[in-house]
């Protein structure tokens, strides 16, 4: 299994730009352009929400054009930045599992050694997170029937407070819900969200919490600082591999650099050195 996990795309509308300069459509194009190259071809690519801007139709043109030219299946959930409706119309074409009703997004992969369970953490009109009480029965239901499988869950906001001023106030409201179900269930082991637009990592009993960078722009953590950050940091996502029995997720770049290069020890470690 190797997944590629990317989130908050932001797409804006045709010829728009992010902030009035950032020209997002472009970035997000050329992420899909790299995963695409990639000499090891995911088994899938997430987006864990935050697809668009605006909620826009004509954003989600833009977004079902460009994901839709990804060479591996997508497993898509909503973010607070998607109208959950126009998000079902534009892309469930690219990821069928996502159904059509906008008040009951969620959905599990039984593909790989571990369970991946898709939810939507998003309410409409707010920027933070919160579960439903449908959403929350429903983990309940699948984690039982995953027995000693092991889960990871895919949401948009981080459950629990991480220390970034900024983002901690919008982070998933009633996410206590979904550590009460890590506690009583070993067998969830993964938590991977979007949202913060940074990689934090956090522990909670057995289940290792993270949010990953966004694919364009990223919010700086601040542990102080609340004032509404963004910047240009060079942009990555993470792989999710399955390496034996162990589940193993590391960040890859989607920066322009020089390299790679084959190691030479002959470069490293010159003998006609002084």
């Amino acid at each position: 299994m190797l997944l590629a996990h990317i989130s908050d795309t932001h797409f804006r509308s045709q010829n728009q730009k992010l902030y009035g300069f950032i020209d997002i459509n472009a970035g997000n194009a050329d992420v899909v352009s790299q995963l695409n190259a990639l000499r090891e071809r995911p088994d899938a690519t997430i987006v864990s929400g935050d697809i668009v801007n605006c909620g826009r139709p004509e954003e989600y043109q833009v977004a079902r054009q460009v994901l839709g030219t990804l060479k591996s299946p997508l497993f898509l959930i909503p973010g607070n930045h998607d109208d959950k409706a126009h998000f079902l119309e534009y892309l469930s074409p690219l990821c069928p599992l996502l159904g059509h009703d906008p008040e009951n997004i969620r959905y599990a992969v039984d593909d790989f050694a571990t369970r991946l369970l898709f939810i939507d953490s998003s309410l409409a009109g707010h920027s933070k997170g919160w579960l439903t009480d449908n959403t929350v029965a429903w983990l309940e239901a699948q984690l039982t029937a995953s027995g000693d499988r092991p889960t990871a869950v895919f949401m948009h906001h981080p459950p629990l407070p991480l220390g970034n001023a900024q983002m901690d106030k919008i982070a998933c409201e009633n996410g206590h819900l979904l550590l009460d179900l890590v506690a009583r269930f070993p067998s969830l082991v993964r938590i991977f969200c979007g949202h913060n637009h940074c990689l934090t990592m956090t522990q909670y009993r057995q289940a290792t919490i993270a949010t990953i960078p966004g694919t364009v722009h990223q919010v700086p953590y601040h542990f102080e600082d609340s004032r509404p950050y963004y910047d240009l940091s060079p942009p990555s996502c993470l792989m999710h591999r399955q390496v034996g029995e162990q589940w193993v997720s590391y960040q890859h770049s989607l920066a322009h650099y020089a390299g790679p290069w084959l190691y030479d020890a002959a470069i490293s470690c010159p003998i006609d050195e002084r």
